[in-house]
């Protein structure tokens, strides 16, 4: 049933196993006490261990328990969303805390790509915890740490009483070299009080322009055989034709993609455009006008694995306008 509360904002809270995801969780439901959250949880097995570590106050939680969340996205876990629906038609904001070798990306995906939980969720943000002590280790190890880190909005680098300055400086330039837009957080047992995380609104065109607002030129980093690729440029580009090329580039390519985002000047056009990705899906959203008399500039970034920056560069360009219009 629909109603005026519609769409209830999602926060997907991810890291690796003992990154310490349970602690901001219980964080987050202390520090919102007027707000009736829900939390699905994801257990890697038939039996529930963090769910007894889970602060409940007068909120609900859902377990899921027949495998990893982004294994099940069109099973158990739509099933979820739906009875929450049903069940609890009016509540202030859902977290889905993934187990450790969850790909929010998948999760994230219902979100943007279903129409039917469209209209009743929007996702807010994915927030990332890393373990200060052995997060070098781990993005050694673990592909599925690095995609964390590269699809996340924030990094909540926590346990930072575990290591000096020199190691947390490491720390911390690992995680720019593998997503250097995302924000970063320190915490000590979970806990921080420099951000509230379940208003970060990332997805938002507002919040997307703020952070592309100083944006460097041609900026490239790597870490290992993740790479991010940031493009800017004044020439206007065609919609359609940009719109076809992401399209099938994703599909063609989707899994070497972990993010891409941009603010877009698409030419004939009086607003600025907002294109995000998730997983295969590409989504775009109206940005604020273009102000009268300014350069328009597009601006978007690529993190992937293995993405060829002259082959991104390419395309781009062949997605240039042929007319300019003022």
């Amino acid at each position: 049933m629909q109603n005026s509360h519609y769409p209830i904002p999602v926060t997907v809270l991810t890291g690796f196993l003992g990154a310490g995801k349970t602690s901001v969780l219980n964080q987050l439901i202390k520090q919102n006490r007027d707000k009736r959250l829900v939390v699905l949880e994801n257990e890697f097995g038939d039996i529930s261990i963090d769910s007894e570590l889970v602060f409940k106050g007068d909120n609900e939680l859902f377990e899921i328990s027949s495998g990893c969340i982004c294994c099940s996205m069109n099973g158990e876990f739509n099933e979820t969303l739906a009875k929450l629906v049903q069940e609890f038609p009016v509540f202030d904001h859902l977290v889905v805390e993934s187990t450790g070798i969850a790909d929010p990306s998948a999760i994230a995906a219902a979100f943007v790509g279903d129409h039917i939980i469209q209209a009743h969720f929007k996702l807010n943000a994915v927030i990332c915890l890393v373990d200060a002590q052995n997060l070098q280790e781990q993005l050694t190890e673990r592909e599925e740490v690095t995609k964390q880190i590269a699809f996340s909005d924030v990094v909540v680098v926590n346990k930072v009483d575990l290591v000096d300055a020199q190691q947390l400086t490491l720390v911390e330039k690992a995680i720019k070299n593998i997503n250097p837009y995302v924000q970063l957080i320190t915490a000590k047992y979970g806990e921080q009080n420099t951000v509230d995380l379940l208003n970060l609104d990332a997805y938002e065109a507002r919040k997307v322009e703020q952070g592309f607002r100083f944006l460097p030129i041609n900026l490239q980093t790597s870490h290992e055989d993740v790479v991010s690729h940031a493009f800017v440029f004044d020439q206007p580009l065609d919609l359609l034709k940009f719109r076809h090329w992401l399209n099938v580039l994703l599909v063609i390519q989707g899994e070497s993609f972990y993010r891409v985002k941009g603010v877009m000047n698409f030419a004939g056009l009086d607003e600025r455009h907002i294109v995000q990705s998730v997983m295969k899906n590409a989504t775009y959203t109206l940005g604020s006008d273009w102000e009268q008399g300014m350069v328009r500039t597009s601006k978007i970034v690529f993190i992937g694995k293995k993405l060829r920056r002259d082959l991104l560069e390419k395309g781009l360009k062949n997605c240039y306008s042929d007319f300019s219009f003022v």
